[in-house]
C-alpha cells in the first residue's frame, strides 16, 4: 500500500514512425518520446495535441501489454484517472447554466443521509466546496481498500477533519465521488449515462467508456503496468469496486483520438462543432482559480516538481490552473493502478495536450508534456527530464532506505509472543472498515475488505508482524498488534496505509 515511483531499468520499445505532416515545433518529438520510454520504461503511452481549433497530433506510441505485438494508437482506451474530475465538473455545471443546480447547492439538501464528523461543517458544506477541494477533510487513502461496502460514503461521517473548514486546498476523492451524485439527484439519471448524453455524444468521444462491463467489452484498450520487486509486469485493473464505484473520480477510459475532440471544445470557449456544450459561463468557472494551494503543503511542493516555474498555484473546479511563461495554463494529472496521465491547456494560446501511459505513476508523462508545451508556445526547448528523474530517484533512494531501516529491527529468530489463536479474529472501526485475521497452514493472514489485500504475516519483533500481500503490486507492510491489561490482543494498525482496527467486541461495547 505504498506510494511507487519509477525506477530506470533497459528497454526497447516500438514507436509509432515520425509524419512528413507533423507540425515545424514539433519536428523531432518521436525521437524525444522514444527515448523518455526506453528511460522510464513505459511500456505505451498515446499524445494528443490540439492548436488553433486543429488537431495536429494524436498518435501512439509503444505496446498495450508487455510481452504482445498490438501496438498502441490514437483509439487506444487508457483510464485517464483523475482527469476524469473535470468531466463531473463540467456535467455538474451543465445543471448549473440550466438552472437546476447552484454551485453553492448545500451537500445535505441533495444527497440523502449524507454527514460528516462535524455538525457546522455536514451543515454548511457546498458542491463548490465538494469540487475545490477545501472541506478541511482530506483524503481517506486507504479506508476505501479496507472495506467491500459499495457505499463508503457512509463512513466519512467517522472521519476527523485535518483542517478548518474553508482555510485550505486538501485534495479529497471521496468528496468528489459525493459531488458525482448530485447528478442521479437532481436528473434521476446515472452519472455515467449523463456524462455520456452531455459531453462524450455531442463532441464524438464515441469510444470513451465509464464501466467495467463497457471497458471488458471494448477492443484496443491498453493493459495496467507497475514496478513489481523493481520490475514492470503486467496488474490488474484498478480495485476495489473497479471502475463503477469510482467513476466520477477517476474512472474514464479515453483514447487519444477522443480525449483530442475534447481539448478543441475546452480550447474553443466550449463549443464543438458550431454548438455550445459547455457554456461559457461554465467553463469559465472551471478555468477561475478558486483556492489557493500552500506552497509548503505536500501538495504544492509536487506540483512545483511536476509543473515548474509557477509563482502561483490554485484550484478551479477540477482543474490545478498556474502561471506558466506569462500565461494562464490549466491542467491536471491523473493516477490510477498501472496507469497515468496529464492535461494541459493553455486558453490564451488555443493550445491543448493530453498524455496517456500504462505505467503507474509514470511522470514520463510531465517530460513529454512539457516538450510540447514548450515547442507550442514558441519557448526555448529546455529538457525538464533530467529534474523530474532525478526527482523520482531521489524518492525511490529515500524509500528504499526506510525499508532497509525497517527490515533492520527484525529480532533474529523472531516468533509470536503469543499463541497464534489468540491473535485470530475480526477487528474492525467505524471508518477503516474491517480487518480479519486468520490461523493457516502455521501463519497468521490478514484480510481487510477485498481479495486483493491478503497477506500472510511474518513475526518481526514484538508484537509486529511484516504483512506481505498476497497480490505483489502492493508490497509489503508491516502491522502491530496491542493487547489489553489480560494480555489478549485487542487491536491492530497499520500504520504505513494509516489504518486502525480494534478486536470486533470491543468496538461493538462502545456503541
Amino acid at each position: 500500500m505504498k506510494f511507487r515511483l519509477p525506477l530506470l531499468l533497459a528497454c526497447v520499445f516500438f514507436a509509432a514512425p515520425a509524419s512528413a505532416d507533423d507540425p515545424a515545433p514539433l519536428q523531432g518529438l518521436d525521437a524525444y518520446v522514444q527515448k523518455i520510454m526506453v528511460q522510464w520504461q513505459v511500456p505505451g503511452l498515446a499524445i494528443a495535441v490540439v492548436k488553433d481549433g486543429k488537431v495536429i497530433l494524436a498518435r501512439g506510441y509503444g505496446v498495450r501489454q508487455l510481452g504482445k505485438p498490438d501496438p498502441v494508437d490514437a483509439g487506444t482506451l487508457f483510464d485517464i484517472a483523475s482527469n476524469t474530475k473535470a468531466f463531473t465538473a463540467a456535467a455538474l455545471g451543465t445543471l448549473v447554466a440550466s438552472g437546476k443546480l447552484s454551485w453553492y447547492a448545500r451537500v445535505v439538501d441533495q444527497i440523502q443521509g449524507f454527514r460528516l464528523s462535524d455538525p457546522y461543517v455536514t451543515q454548511d458544506l457546498t458542491l463548490h466546496d465538494l469540487l475545490t477541494h477545501d472541506s478541511g477533510y482530506c483524503d481517506p487513502e486507504a479506508m476505501w481498500y479496507s472495506s467491500d461496502d459499495s457505499d463508503v460514503l457512509t463512513r466519512l461521517r467517522y472521519q476527523k477533519p485535518d483542517y478548518a473548514f474553508r482555510t485550505t486546498f486538501c485534495y479529497n476523492n471521496m468528496l468528489y465521488l459525493t459531488a458525482g451524485r448530485f447528478i442521479p439527484a437532481v436528473t434521476g439519471e446515472s452519472w455515467d449515462a449523463y456524462v455520456a448524453e452531455k459531453l462524450f455524444k455531442p463532441i464524438g468521444m464515441d469510444r470513451s467508456v465509464t464501466t467495467s462491463a463497457a471497458r471488458a467489452a471494448a477492443t484496443d484498450v491498453a493493459m495496467p503496468h507497475a514496478l513489481v520487486d523493481k520490475k514492470v509486469a503486467l496488474i490488474r485493473f484498478f480495485w476495489p469496486h473497479d471502475m463503477d464505484l469510482t467513476a466520477p473520480v477517476g474512472g474514464i477510459y479515453s483514447s487519444a483520438d477522443d480525449m483530442s475532440h475534447w481539448l478543441l471544445m475546452l480550447t474553443a470557449g466550449g463549443s464543438y462543432g458550431g454548438k455550445t456544450v459547455l457554456p461559457p459561463a461554465v467553463l469559465e468557472a472551471m478555468e477561475t482559480p478558486q483556492v489557493v494551494i500552500q506552497a509548503d503543503s505536500g501538495v504544492g511542493r509536487a506540483l512545483r516538481v511536476w509543473m515548474p516555474g509557477g509563482t502561483f498555484y490554485t484550484y478551479g473546479l477540477g482543474f490545478f490552473i498556474q502561471d506558466y511563461a506569462g500565461h494562464k495554463l490549466v491542467w491536471h494529472a491523473g493516477d490510477i493502478d498501472g496507469m497515468a496521465s496529464a492535461l494541459a491547456l493553455v486558453p490564451d494560446a488555443h493550445l491543448g495536450i493530453v498524455v496517456l501511459s500504462n505505467l503507474d505513476h509514470s511522470d514520463a508523462r510531465f517530460a513529454i508534456l512539457h516538450r510540447i508545451l514548450q515547442a507550442g508556445l514558441g519557448l526555448p526547448l529546455e529538457d525538464t527530464d533530467d529534474s523530474l528523474f532525478a526527482a523520482t530517484q531521489t524518492a525511490v533512494k529515500e524509500a528504499d532506505e526506510e525499508d532497509a531501516k525497517r527490515a533492520a529491527t527484525r529480532k533474529p529468530g523472531a516468533k509470536a509472543p503469543l499463541p497464534l489463536e489468540r491473535y485470530v479474529g475480526s477487528y474492525k472501526d467505524d471508518f477503516d472498515g474491517t480487518a480479519d485475521i486468520t490461523e493457516e497452514d502455521g501463519h497468521l493472514v490478514l484480510r481487510l475488505g477485498n481479495p486483493d489485500f491478503t497477506g500472510d504475516l511474518e513475526p518481526w519483533h514484538d508484537d509486529t508482524f511484516r504483512v506481505t500481500w498476497r497480490y505483489a503490486f502492493y508490497g509489503k507492510d508491516y502491522l502491530t498488534f496491542g493487547q489489553d491489561l489480560t494480555g489478549k490482543p485487542d487491536k491492530l494498525s497499520l500504520p504505513d496505509a494509516g489504518l486502525k482496527f480494534e478486536r470486533a467486541e470491543q468496538a461493538a461495547g462502545r456503541q
